[in-house]
């Protein structure tokens, strides 16, 4: 089951390289599941990370100066 505690944790802090995506999965570190992570346009958060799971929570990622400033769990 997902810590979403623990990932918010995770991706706080993170720099966007190359391997951002790969960073991203690896933050979901206590699932078992396919990680999708997805780039937003036109919203607050720059890119949103779930679980391929039905109704899995959704953690919205906020980049600023190439780092990871703010994540969160959607409502």
């Amino acid at each position: 089951m997902l810590d979403i505690k623990k990932t918010i944790k995770n991706l706080i802090g993170m720099e966007v390289t190359d391997d951002f995506y790969t960073d991203v999965v690896c933050a979901f570190d206590t699932t078992d599941e396919e990680v999708f992570v997805e780039k937003q346009c036109g919203r607050y958060e720059d890119y949103q990370a779930y679980e391929g799971l039905e109704d899995a929570p959704i953690i919205c990622i906020k980049i600023e100066n190439g780092v990871v400033t703010d994540a969160w769990e959607a409502y």
